[in-house]
């Protein structure tokens, strides 16, 4: 996999969440890829802020504008800012979309 490779995945990532296995499956297989094709700071970007890291590194090279918005977890299943397949849970206020990695 190259750095063009991760990009594809980043597009489809953040603009079509249920199109693609969840960041934490591509993580896993594409940690060292991701280490070896993006600078360190790029890579700790992904790391730790994972899709939003995704998002952020697509904006700086202009691919995405800056007030993009990411479409709802409520429509894709997966949360905006890691990338994760949201749960539903149950609360006093009725039932609600969560994230079991961020709690977004």
């Amino acid at each position: 996999m190259s750095l063009e490779q991760c990009l594809a995945y980043f597009r489809t990532a953040v603009q079509d969440p249920r199109s693609t296995v969840p960041w934490s499956e591509w993580w896993a297989e594409n940690e060292m890829v991701a280490a070896n094709a993006f600078s360190i700071v790029d890579y700790v970007r992904l790391k730790h802020r994972r899709l939003l890291g995704a998002r952020q590194i697509l904006q700086l090279r202009g691919e995405l504008p800056k007030e993009f918005v990411p479409p709802s977890a409520s429509v894709t299943g997966s949360c905006e800012k890691c990338g994760e397949r949201v749960v539903e849970q149950m609360t006093e206020e009725g039932l609600r979309l969560v994230c079991p990695l961020c709690q977004a």
